[in-house]
């Protein structure tokens, strides 16, 4: 149990110093004059090529014939 209290001390002690630290680097890019702008360049128009014609594909494979379902005849 006392290891368990130490880790969750240590654990509470680490947390603590990461805030001082994120907190530090924060006021420092507060400080820091802003950056100019800077805008990318427009993106080159591309169109894909089409490869395949409409016209060019093979068929698709016909559905094979499954046998029909029997017929129900109810007598009157």
């Amino acid at each position: 149990m006392a290891s368990f209290n130490c880790f969750i001390l240590a654990l509470f002690a680490a947390l603590m110093f990461s805030g001082i630290d994120v907190d530090l680097a924060a006021r420092h890019l507060q400080q820091l004059p802003p950056l100019p702008k800077i805008g990318l360049p427009p993106l080159p128009h591309l169109t894909i090529p089409t490869v395949l014609k409409p016209g060019s594909l093979p068929p698709l494979p016909s559905i094979l014939n499954l046998p029909s379902a029997p017929k129900v005849t109810v007598i009157p």
